[in-house]
């Protein structure tokens, strides 16, 4: 099992102006628009980090504003290894969440070691781009988003003791009107031994596959050059892990955006596969969206099909799961052919369009989480198919790590996204 300890954090100071508008999402899912949007909000938002603009010369540039901006008392470190306690207050589907987590550091254990489990493939580019962040700032600005299972419940009870017993000592409502509270625990012998039985657990990463990537290789890369105490911090990912049993664990679907016209005689290509079943909608904005939503909660195995023929919708159904084995790689297990991005992949995709694993990786296929999305998008592009999906259950992922399969990118979409500069680990004692 993984080391799992306390960081010395790297914190926004008062001088450094109101927690709102310091804030920002992970770098991956920033916009341009968005970016310039939080750099507007201060001279010291965590994008001008996490996500600065400019070529090569960028990464030297924030090691520098890094540098200054601890020298202008703009960050200000811990005194001492602290665990955080971190909540997220957000809204889905008109209900109120509360997720929760502790962000600590977890050794930087390649995949092999088998204690830090994947769930999706990644790609080489965005590793190039953190590792050399990294390595030019000695700096992790964002956790890596993790999931124990919490069998002891022991996790879930040093939360919430933390929580109801005292004040936060840091809280922001960031621009996407999430609200972000944070309470900074000395970690003494007590408070680790109250988190102790996550030595006993395996850790699932939910999002930061890359980052997580990118902390074994900027580990490896120090250990090459000499040797390092068993606690220096570069051993280490800065992580926030969440019990599998919190109920703001929430997993939105990702739906798929086909800017093609289904072929002629689609329903034949499909039907020894599906039970294909029209749907006449009757609702329009909100509405419709409940509606579509309704029926994808109708049943798990439900995929909802907007363009398939003129402005008809159609609800597909797998028939009998066996039927799909013959369209699917070899040595895949039934678990992993039953999720619905791939019910989709090869069971409609593939035969109606011939879309491979490398057209998807071209932009054959646009992606979104957001209904309304999906609608624009059949809105500005008539010569489209769209298909809405249910999402992965947190427990299919889990299983399926266990098992050693990953699933294609773009499979789930934890929700909410963590947010960047409540605390940067340091890689340097």
């Amino acid at each position: 099992m993984p080391q799992l300890q306390p960081l010395g954090g790297l914190r926004y100071s008062a001088a450094a102006g109101p927690l709102d508008d310091l804030l920002a999402p992970p770098y991956d899912v920033i916009s341009p628009a968005q970016q310039h949007a939080l750099e507007a909000r201060s001279p010291y938002n965590a994008v001008r980090l996490e996500l600065a603009e400019g070529g090569e010369e960028r990464y030297a540039r924030v090691a520098v504003m890094v540098r200054d901006w601890q020298a202008a008392g703009v960050l200000a470190r811990d005194p001492q290894p602290m665990l955080y306690v971190y909540e997220q207050r957000f809204v889905e589907g008109g209900q109120v969440y509360h997720r929760r987590a502790l962000i600590a550091v977890v050794e930087a254990q390649p995949w092999e070691e088998g204690a830090v489990k994947p769930h999706e493939f990644t790609m080489s580019g965005p590793k190039e781009d953190r590792l050399k962040l990294l390595e030019a700032t000695r700096i992790q600005f964002s956790p890596v988003f993790m999931i124990a299972r919490d069998r002891a419940g022991q996790l879930a009870a040093f939360l919430d003791s933390t929580i109801t017993s005292r004040q936060p000592d840091a809280e922001a409502t960031s621009m996407d009107g999430e609200h972000h509270r944070l309470w900074a625990v000395e970690a003494s012998t007590f408070e680790m031994r109250q988190i102790a039985p996550l030595l006993g657990e395996s850790f699932y990463i939910a999002d930061g596959h890359h980052r997580y990537e990118t902390a074994v290789n900027y580990k490896n890369r120090r250990l090459a050059e000499r040797e390092l105490p068993r606690d220096h911090p570069a051993r280490f990912a800065m992580t926030a892990i969440v019990a599998a049993s919190d109920p703001g664990l929430v997993i939105r679907p990702i739906h798929r955006m086909v800017p093609r016209r289904a072929p002629a005689g689609w329903a034949e290509r499909i039907g020894d596969l599906f039970h294909v079943e029209q749907v006449k909608l009757i609702g329009q904005g909100p509405d419709l969206v409940a509606e579509l939503n309704a029926l994808l909660a109708g049943n798990p195995a439900n995929i909802v099909a907007l363009g398939l023929e003129g402005e008809q919708a159609y609800v597909l159904r797998l028939k009998d799961p066996a039927g799909l084995t013959p369209l699917i790689p070899p040595g895949r297990s039934a678990r992993w052919a039953a999720i619905p991005p791939i019910v989709l992949r090869y069971g409609v995709l593939g035969p109606l369009w011939d879309i491979t694993d490398d057209d998807l990786r071209l932009g054959a296929v646009e992606y979104s989480h957001d209904t309304n999305e999906v609608l624009d998008f059949r809105a500005t592009k008539a010569a489209s198919t769209c298909f809405l999906l249910n999402p992965v259950d947190i427990g299919e992922v889990m299983a399926l790590a266990d098992q050693g399969e990953r699933m294609p990118q773009k499979s789930t979409f934890f929700h909410p996204k963590l947010g960047t500069g409540l605390v940067f680990n340091p890689l340097e004692p």
